[in-house]
């Protein structure tokens, strides 16, 4: 490295000769130097030479100041910084909803209109007529705020009665109402709740909404379950 180094210093000394006799002269300094043009071509040829040989001999082990740190220095410093953790994206499938603890679920809800003109079949969705001969309940004996609801008579007859709980039932419970109060019929008024059990099975809860005796019918909301 001490070679080099003295090389590069003689080189630039051959620069400085061979222009700085010319510059003072310029000022009115008298200078040492080379006094022709070829004299002083000579001074700078030896300079470049002198540089180039410096700059073949440096030793490639010495790096120069900025320059980027070796491979193994760079993998070093990598290895020591610990790897991020691996991510993993879940693909089970989600839980399947819980069964009713009855066994019921809800197959239809919405209003019917129970009038004199034929059964209505709750094994159909929506509940409604019979596309033959009648079956089902039906509405009679009205007066201004009283209906009777009655059974179409068939071999497979609904079994149904007045539920008198203080709230509501659930389909179990209105299921197990309608098998053990049944009747052929039933008094109604507005408000009144109805728990049927049909001969397909199902279980219908029906709420009395209005009574209309000039058109003999009865507006009832109906909620079915099945199972």
């Amino acid at each position: 490295m001490a070679g080099t180094i003295t090389l590069w210093v003689f080189g630039l000394l051959c620069f400085v000769v061979a222009f700085a006799k010319e510059a003072a002269s310029g000022a009115g300094i008298s200078l040492p130097g080379p006094k022709t043009g070829g004299a002083r071509f000579g001074v700078i040829a030896v300079g470049v030479l002198a540089l180039i040989l410096g700059t073949a001999i440096r030793p490639t082990g010495d790096a120069p100041a900025g320059s980027a740190p070796v491979a193994g220095t760079a993998a070093s410093t990598q290895g020591s910084v610990p790897p991020a953790p691996a991510t993993t994206t879940s693909t089970a499938a989600p839980a399947p909803p819980a069964p009713s603890p009855t066994g019921l679920t809800v197959a239809w809800t919405g209003q019917v209109g129970i009038s004199m003109e034929g059964g209505i079949d709750f094994d159909l969705t929506p509940p409604s007529r019979h596309p033959g001969f009648p079956q089902g309940i039906y509405a009679t004996g009205f007066t201004a705020t009283t209906a009777v609801l009655r059974e179409e008579i068939q071999s497979e007859h609904d079994s149904f009665g007045i539920w008198t709980g203080q709230t509501p039932p659930s389909g179990a419970a209105c299921a197990d109402w309608a098998a053990s109060h049944s009747g052929d019929s039933a008094h109604v008024n507005v408000g009144s709740l109805v728990c049927l059990k049909s001969p397909g099975g199902r279980t219908a809860l029906i709420r009395i909404d209005s009574i209309a005796p000039a058109d003999y019918q009865v507006e009832a909301t109906v909620t079915v379950w099945s199972g």
